[in-house]
């Protein structure tokens, strides 16, 4: 607990001492009442709008699940304040749960530029590489944070999550001998056409195993046809 939420909890055990919508929110929030305490950020963004409210009422619509209504919060805090590295970090988080990596690495770059040694924006901004397909950047900001901690464990356990991000990209992306169905069947058109009635057929009945939409079916089957086998 903050000295300042001690002295607003000091205060409000005092009789008639009234604390503002802004010091109400830091107390529910810190009991974990964030519905309460997104009604007192309200009227403090509304009564005495700051980067602070701003950044609080931001940071407790994110534990609500409004992550669009979080990231316009932060963006009136970082307008105020544009240098806030904990805003800064919330708000690349963020975007990162909304799949808006491009965003969220210069979040975390902007970070880094102002706390080089932020290890765990470090390994965020890896994550964040890795999902928008840059693996040897996500892997070199990793090495970096793990290079950064002291402590062993979180070392470790850095590394294991590493691993299981680079598995997880290497299974998402597509590779050249696992063509679509769409790529297959321009191919067996173009393989018919060069006089090669074989591989077209063999091409159709490809994207025709691979695809699952009923219409592109039915699609891939009257060009079967067309070229003189039944699917």
């Amino acid at each position: 607990m903050t000295a300042r939420l001690v002295a607003v909890v000091a205060c409000m055990l005092v009789a008639g001492c009234s604390a503002t919508p802004f010091q109400r929110g830091l107390l529910y929030s810190e009991q974990g009442k964030y519905t309460r305490a997104l009604a007192a950020f309200d009227e403090a963004v509304r009564t005495s709008p700051s980067a602070g409210a701003y950044a609080n009422r931001g940071a407790t619509r994110a534990r609500l699940g409004d992550t669009r209504g979080a990231i316009e919060d932060f963006n009136e805090a970082l307008a105020r304040e544009p240098d806030d590295a904990a805003v800064l970090v919330n708000r690349g988080n963020a975007h990162v749960l909304l799949g808006e990596f491009k965003e969220a690495i210069a979040d975390f770059s902007r970070v880094l530029e102002l706390q080089p040694k932020f290890v765990g924006v470090w390994f965020n901004r890896g994550l964040a590489r890795s999902q928008a397909g840059d693996p040897d950047g996500a892997r070199r900001d990793w090495d970096q944070a793990m290079t950064l901690t002291g402590d062993p464990a979180v070392r470790e356990a850095m590394e294991r999550r590493a691993a299981d991000l680079m598995k997880q990209a290497a299974r998402a992306a597509p590779t050249a001998s696992s063509p679509d169905s769409g790529t297959l069947a321009h191919r067996a058109l173009d393989r018919e056409l060069a006089g090669d009635h074989a591989g077209a057929l063999a091409d159709l009945k490809s994207a025709l195993s691979a695809e699952q939409d009923p219409d592109r079916r039915a699609g891939l089957e009257g060009l079967m046809r067309l070229l003189g086998d039944s699917p």
